[in-house]
């Protein structure tokens, strides 16, 4: 059976933390492991995973979340890696549904599935946050409804250091540029709380990145600098 390495990436996430760590643990086939690597956090977000019982803790100047999650994928033992942002979580056939398909599918690179989109409790909808997407439940190409074959990385590269926001965006652009197989599986498995505090509100940074990214596809594809 393939075995799951859980990385969770942490910067100023004391909110939301223990409860994305919990969803991890109340998994109806825990992980191997749970990584979560603090970004240069200076609130009480480390110490509170510290406080958490067979929870791996490492931390490192703040680098940006590409950097955390390169970490955990260094550090992982498993087949598999499967990622949590920390103001996230997963509901309690998550990895074993991404198991299964991925044991199922053997050429299938990663596994992807559907999210839900709700407001975190006490919170206003953002301005950036489309009101259409609050409730539903959509097939979501971010980093928490992904479970990757850790050979993928060898294959895609990594995510990139130098996008402070954006480099899950980058990687999973690259992997769809390449054409790779992967596996959707049509269910619900990952709860995704829209607050204020969201990286998506930091829109210019998110807007110049993007811009950045879509820019060295191009000339990658004219094979030009």
């Amino acid at each position: 059976m393939l075995t799951i390495s859980l990385v969770i990436p942490l910067h100023q996430g004391e909110r939301f933390i223990a409860e994305a760590i919990a969803s991890a643990r109340s998994q109806d086939e825990p992980p191997l492991e749970v990584i979560v690597v603090d970004d240069g956090s200076s609130d009480r977000g480390p110490a509170l995973v510290a406080s958490i019982p067979g929870v791996v803790l490492v931390r490192q100047e703040n680098r940006g979340p590409g950097a955390a999650r390169n970490r955990g994928i260094d550090l992982a033992r498993g087949d598999l890696l499967a990622f949590l942002d920390q103001d996230d979580l997963l509901r309690p056939a998550a990895l074993r549904r991404h198991r299964e398909v991925l044991e199922t599918r053997p050429e299938a690179r990663l596994s992807v599935c559907r999210q839900r989109f709700d407001l975190a409790e006490g919170e206003s909808r953002p301005a950036w946050q489309r009101p259409e997407l609050l409730g539903a439940e959509v097939i979501a190409w971010t980093p928490s409804c992904l479970c990757v074959r850790r050979a993928t990385f060898a294959e895609v590269g990594r995510f990139d250091e130098s996008l402070r926001i954006t480099s899950d965006f980058s990687w999973i652009r690259e992997f769809r540029q390449r054409g790779l197989p992967y596996a959707e599986i049509d269910e619900t498995l990952v709860d995704r709380r829209v607050h204020g505090g969201c990286q998506s509100s930091d829109a210019a940074t998110m807007r110049r990145e993007m811009i950045a990214v879509a820019r060295r596809s191009a000339n990658a594809s004219r094979g030009t600098a």
